[in-house]
């Protein structure tokens, strides 16, 4: 319960405030939470911040593994916070009981899960799974998709569904210059295998975009970055392709493209979509087990293609260029069809929870 005159006191966990949409969302609840007159602290257990947070920051990533966790405990009792919001990953299976009887055992805690590999977030030991449904206050889920998982696969009742957020005032809207001087398309995301830009690449290589002088542009660092490198040197198209690295505002990078393409294996919820869509930006995207369906509508504000389909997402790419009237209609529509994603939605949902007024 909120204590009578005092505001409720949030603390946020999580590994870093850079480098993903995880972490994107991360920093967004920071801000949803402040703007709501929580007491928020932000705590990261690696040191690495690239996003703006609001609250008090609690950097950990400066100590050894065993020293930060007992700081950890000992930050969490001393400021004795009436929630804790958990956005780890959660792989180690006893790690993740050191956590639940150790560092959060007298808090009430909120877990929430961010992609459809469950195991990487409620670890592949299912035995530690119903230890974490049995301590936790709350599990949140991304999706409605997801939650539906977690039921089926856990006979778990008790999820509840909070998706990201979006300031739709985020953008700045007095910036004129171009960042870019040429029309392009946008993939944004770690450069990991699971993304796909390798695949990606070749694709538009093959599709009509670079024929109709439409440029690829790539945002994310990642561990694929010199291989990614090294296949656009020998592409056919090298100089109409462009890794242009982490960048801290996407936004802006977002609303000068023509269109953003989304090539995972597989997402959570898929925070580039909402991003674009919120500056006006149509998406393409695979048709993934959770996310992009509950933001994209087919033909109304992007165009959905069958998971995993490549050819199809060439031929989505290739009709986003030629047929004039569907990109034209998607793109009107973009910024109007994610309004249930506003902050001030979203945050209510939150509020909602936080204070105890849903189940």
């Amino acid at each position: 319960m909120v204590k009578q005159g005092k505001k409720n006191k949030i603390a946020l966990v999580g590994y870093t405030l850079a480098d993903g949409g995880l972490e994107r969302a991360f920093a967004s609840l920071s801000e949803v939470l402040s703007d709501s007159d929580f007491e928020v602290h932000v705590i990261i257990l690696e040191n690495k911040v690239a996003y703006a947070y609001y609250g008090t920051l609690v950097n950990l990533g400066m100590y050894s593994k065993f020293q930060k966790y007992f700081k950890l405990k000992k930050y969490l009792n001393k400021h004795q916070f009436d929630h804790i919001i958990d956005f780890r990953y959660r792989i180690n299976p006893w790690m993740e009981l050191a956590f639940l009887y150790y560092i959060y055992s007298s808090f009430k805690i909120i877990y929430t899960i961010h992609s459809s590999k469950l195991a990487h977030y409620l670890t592949s030991k299912k035995w530690v799974a119903k230890q974490i449904f049995i301590k936790v206050y709350k599990i949140v889920s991304v999706s409605v998709e997801m939650n539906n998982k977690i039921k089926k696969q856990y006979n778990f009742e008790k999820g509840v569904v909070i998706p990201n957020s979006i300031s739709l005032n985020k953008v700045d809207s007095e910036r004129t210059d171009s960042i870019i001087q040429f029309k392009y398309c946008i993939a944004i995301g770690r450069l990991v295998a699971m993304k796909q830009f390798d695949k990606l690449i070749e694709i538009y290589c093959n599709s009509d975009l670079p024929r109709n002088e439409i440029h690829l542009v790539i945002l994310g660092n990642g561990e694929e970055q010199e291989r990614l490198r090294i296949q656009i040197l020998e592409s056919s198209y090298s100089n109409y392709i462009h890794l242009l690295g982490f960048k801290e505002n996407i936004l802006l990078y977002c609303k000068e493209a023509m269109f953003l393409i989304l090539t995972s294996q597989y997402e959570g919820f898929g925070m580039v979509i909402l991003e674009a869509l919120s500056v006006g930006t149509p998406a393409i995207s695979f048709d993934c087990e959770n996310g992009p369906s509950e933001m994209i509508v087919d033909e109304r504000n992007g165009l959905l293609v069958e998971n995993q389909n490549f050819e199809a997402l060439k031929a989505a790419m290739n009709r986003m260029v030629n047929e004039t009237p569907l990109y034209t209609s998607c793109k009107n529509n973009a910024k109007a069809s994610i309004a249930k994603f506003s902050s001030e939605n979203i945050c209510k949902k939150w509020i909602d929870l936080l204070k105890n007024k849903t189940n």
